[in-house]
């Protein structure tokens, strides 16, 4: 369920989105099955708008961290609609996170009080499991349509933004004009949306973003969302 933390309003506009979402179809034939497609829709009962926020789901949150896409129809009914905590990119977020004095466990072990709110900027799975190819049409549909309405919804200090799709999808809800490339986008000074959310793009914490950013040059990467929150304490 939403956030205990959160007021009626917001947890009412939010269950709007999720209902919204188990409706969409827009990138049904270009390669996506929605989650409320997948056996029925049984594992898709939980009131998230996607698995990665059954993870962190706060809707007051201070920080929000948006992933590309959260993997695909295999993995997602072989872990039953769960976000599980042997996942690379999970467990290279959390350290990332521990870097910047931010504690979290790892989905499985997660209970009580969740601080972020973690969503993806496509929203739907893709086929196969967790990896393959993506459609940039993916996340022009969806960023406009859920990605803006949830980051107007829980206005958070600081985004970050993993990998180029994600930091390109917010960028383009609101009408910026991303960087070309994810090496730019991580040096620019930072900008803003909604209603003053500072967008803090970095590299992705998975295999392939491990593979063009060292885990010491994300680290250094992580401390302009640090700066980012206390410049805005």
């Amino acid at each position: 369920m939403p956030s205990p933390y959160a007021d009626s309003v917001k947890q009412s506009q939010y269950q709007t989105l999720v209902n919204d979402r188990q409706a969409c179809r827009a990138c049904a034939a270009i390669g996506l099955t929605n989650p409320s497609e997948c056996a029925g829709g049984i594992y898709d009962n939980l009131g998230h708008i996607g698995p990665w926020t059954q993870w962190q789901n706060n809707l007051d949150a201070d920080l929000m961290v948006i992933g590309q896409d959260w993997g695909g129809v295999e993995y997602y009914l072989e872990n039953e609609g769960i976000e599980q905590d042997d996942n690379e990119t999970n467990k290279r977020l959390v350290e990332l996170l521990d870097a910047i004095d931010i504690k979290i466990n790892l989905p499985v072990h997660t209970s009580g009080n969740r601080p972020l709110y973690f969503t993806n900027s496509a929203l739907c799975l893709r086929p196969g499991r967790l990896t393959g190819p993506i459609n940039s049409k993916w996340f022009s549909n969806c960023g406009p349509t859920f990605l803006r309405r949830q980051i107007e919804l829980v206005s958070p200090t600081v985004i970050v933004t993993l990998g180029y799709q994600a930091y390109r999808a917010v960028f383009e809800s609101f009408g910026l004009k991303p960087a070309l490339r994810m090496g730019d986008a991580v040096t620019h000074d930072l900008e803003t949306v909604g209603l003053g959310s500072v967008v803090v793009p970095v590299f992705h914490c998975g295999k392939n973003g491990q593979r063009s950013r060292s885990l010491r040059d994300q680290k250094e990467d992580w401390k302009r969302v640090q700066q980012a929150l206390q410049d805005r304490a």
